[in-house]
């Protein structure tokens, strides 16, 4: 198992001068890379830091009575499903205006 695994001609394997190539007189190094803060990053960081001092602050349960169901969660958790819910409303509000908008423009041409 002990195979020698040298080459048999030294200059087998040689791949020339070290950082030369065939790019003429191009340097090959790649630029410096800038580092930036992205503004949307920023705003991510930003977000994620209110919503965790939101729920921090809102930690306590309250009830929520909706027709017949009775729950107790915490007051964040409530905020949000309202709020999420309130913007799934509002799309499909919107897809439907938009829809409706759209049908009328194809008939009156």
């Amino acid at each position: 198992m002990d195979e020698d695994l040298t080459p048999p001609d030294p200059g087998a394997f040689d791949a020339g001068q070290a950082g030369a190539s065939d790019t003429g007189s191009r340097s090959t190094t790649p630029a410096a890379r800038k580092w930036s803060i992205r503004p949307g990053v920023v705003l991510a960081l930003l977000v994620a830091a209110a919503l965790i001092v939101f729920v921090v602050q809102n930690d306590r349960d309250v009830p929520v009575t909706w027709w017949f169901v009775e729950v107790n969660g915490p007051l964040w958790a409530v905020i949000i499903v309202a709020a999420v819910a309130g913007a799934v409303l509002t799309e499909i509000l919107g897809w439907v205006v938009g829809r409706r908008r759209r049908r009328r423009r194809r008939r009156s041409k």
